[in-house]
């Protein structure tokens, strides 16, 4: 059995990461591919309050989706992860433990991320009522090994799309 790919978006809330992802889950169950999407924003609704902001908590998660899709890879399937993964310690394990990964930096400027902002979570950072906020109070470690960088400021969603789809293509995934 082949083992499946792992494509992780990485980027700042508000980036278009989960906008992304949807797109590039599509394009692979069109091509006749086994795929599973794995949002962040999903997961953590699912699992409830089990992880919370924190630095530490962070990895904790991070760690919870890379077992997951090493676990779906080695059965073949295909996994498009959509997460923050604000530190060079999260990708440097899912690079270290995941056998085909790929990571795509969904580059944005906070200040466009901010004025987007469609959970209201900046705005509520910026006036003191959330905490561990990636980009306003926690930092965010800019990724510098990425496979694929796009930038949803400058390019539309749909350019970053084919931009990445092109390098899967090249990647024979």
């Amino acid at each position: 059995m082949r083992i499946g790919n792992t494509i992780w978006l990485v980027g700042l809330s508000a980036s278009g990461k989960s906008t992304l992802a949807e797109k590039i889950v599509r394009y692979m169950v069109d091509s006749g591919k086994k795929v599973q999407l794995i949002d962040g924003d999903i997961m953590r609704e699912e699992i409830g309050g089990m992880f919370g902001y924190t630095r530490e908590e962070r990895i904790k998660a991070a760690n919870i989706y890379r077992a997951m899709a090493r676990l779906l890879n080695n059965n073949g399937i295909n996994v498009v992860i959509a997460a923050i993964s604000p530190y060079e310690e999260i990708r440097r394990k899912n690079r270290e433990r995941i056998e085909n990964y790929i990571e795509i930096n969904v580059n944005c400027p906070i200040e466009e991320c901010i004025k987007r902002d469609p959970k209201g979570l900046y705005m509520k950072a910026l006036t003191g009522r959330e905490k561990h906020v990636i980009g306003i109070d926690e930092e965010y470690e800019f990724p510098e090994n990425s496979n694929i960088e796009v930038n949803t400021k400058e390019e539309s969603i749909d350019e970053s799309y084919l931009k990445i789809i092109n390098y899967l293509k090249q990647s024979n995934i």
